[in-house]
């Protein structure tokens, strides 16, 4: 269904929040400005949801059949706190519609979610509001049940592969069976699970040998080249030295995230499951951007084991590019989950200037349909590049929605899409005439 104010609202949301930045972020460089703005369709932060082993039992704060409840008068401040910033910054759709600006402080007994200015207005926007109810209930529930306190099974992961076990990758389904999750025995724990792995399973799904994407659709002629070229080092063969003794290669694959935000506060333990499925490879992930770094602290490098290192650096990438000595597109690629280039073309530029400069892949994700073009769009018109992956629903998207509190109507799927791209590389063809 073709839904023009979705992306009229979109942009309008995107516009007004940085108008309504101090001019002290104002100042701030662009990636920044736009982390306060993403900050309000979705969280930039995991933390809070685990706690240390060591934490006395959580108190079971809501039961299973009591998750629903009116955002504004929920038992959970932040929830309290999630309705007051909607009240604050959103607008009533019918008033919208009527050329007014009133704020949406009735709340739909229905979803739970302040909607219209009041409910007269709620029942003349029924009929619209219905598109989007039963979605927002959803979320409703979900966010009341990941901080009800009851214990997260969901959440224990399973370690390390055999060797010889074989995963499937072709879906959430048959990853988390083939893979040996526990039971997930309802719709509910599934979408937790899948908002937080989609950044570390979204760059498996493209490496692994198992990926669901396919040669001649998704993958292009140049992008067999550059995953094959990874592969080679994900997946070490035997070697014979002058001594004719077995050596495997064992150098370290380096996955650059740029404006990293949420996926930088994901817990050691959520990036481990990249790690297992590549048991003979070693990682070092780095966080890079604004959002990296909690505003107190300091760039640093830290290790889970002896094959998963992570650096955080709140530097602006092409700053932190010239802190590497050299790219190799057999052990480097990037990912940039839903960065906005459409949105913010100027403040990106001199980052992916010096990213296709490397002719390393470059794997993008995008929210939604939309999102995706819009990035897709600026790529095309202002660079040279060689597609990799075709864009395409990414098969390890969240399933777990998120709101935009500017307006209700629009919910967004963290990583929806994915596409590739690497720096052009240009054949030399050697004319034999040219030397006469």
């Amino acid at each position: 269904m073709n839904r023009p104010w979705i992306s009229a609202s979109r942009n309008l949301f995107l516009r007004t929040t940085a108008r309504q930045c101090s001019l002290t972020r104002a100042r701030l460089p662009i990636q920044f400005r736009r982390s306060l703005t993403q900050s309000v369709v979705r969280p930039i932060s995991f933390k809070g949801i685990f706690r240390s082993s060591n934490e006395e039992k959580r108190q079971v704060l809501l039961e299973q059949d009591n998750l629903f409840h009116v955002l504004s008068k929920s038992p959970l401040p932040e929830m309290r706190d999630r309705a007051s910033m909607i009240k604050k910054y959103g607008t009533c759709p019918v008033c919208e519609s009527e050329g007014h600006k009133n704020k949406p402080t009735y709340d739909c007994p229905d979803c739970g979610y302040p909607t219209h200015c009041c409910e007269e207005h709620h029942h003349q926007g029924r009929e619209a509001h219905k598109e989007v109810c039963s979605i927002l209930r959803q979320v409703n529930e979900d966010d009341h049940d990941l901080r009800s306190g009851r214990s997260m099974k969901e959440f224990e992961f399973p370690s390390a592969q055999g060797f010889d076990e074989a995963v499937n990758m072709a879906n959430w389904d048959v990853f988390f069976y083939t893979r040996s999750f526990p039971s997930m025995d309802s719709d509910r724990s599934i979408r937790h699970v899948s908002k937080l792995l989609t950044y570390p399973i979204t760059i498996a799904s493209v490496l692994h040998q198992a990926t669901p994407y396919k040669y001649g659709e998704q993958i292009t002629a140049e992008g067999m080249r550059s995953i094959a070229a990874l592969k080679t080092v994900l997946y070490p063969t035997n070697q014979l030295n002058n001594d004719a003794q077995a050596q495997v290669r064992t150098e370290t694959v380096n996955i650059y995230l740029l404006g990293a935000r949420a996926e930088a506060t994901l817990p050691s333990h959520i990036w481990l499951q990249l790690a297992y499925l590549f048991p003979s490879t070693p990682f070092h992930i780095h966080f890079v951007g604004p959002d990296a770094l909690a505003p107190n602290q300091e760039p640093h490098t830290t290790s889970v084991n002896e094959r998963l290192f992570f650096t955080y650096d709140n530097a602006l990438y092409e700053d932190y590019h010239e802190k590497i000595e050299k790219f190799d597109p057999y052990t480097d690629l990037f990912f940039m989950f839903s960065p906005g280039i459409g949105q913010f073309k100027e403040g990106w530029k001199p980052s992916i200037e010096k990213l296709l400069e490397t002719k390393c892949p470059i794997f993008i994700t995008g929210y939604d349909e939309s999102d995706m073009d819009s990035d897709i769009k600026a790529v095309e018109q202002d660079y040279q590049f060689d597609w990799i992956l075709k864009p395409t629903v990414n098969e390890y998207r969240s399933l777990k929605r998120d709101v935009n509190l500017m307006d209700v109507r629009q919910t967004i799927l963290a990583n929806y899409g994915i596409w590739g791209i690497r720096g052009k590389r240009y054949d030399v063809v050697h004319d034999p005439e040219a030397n006469e």
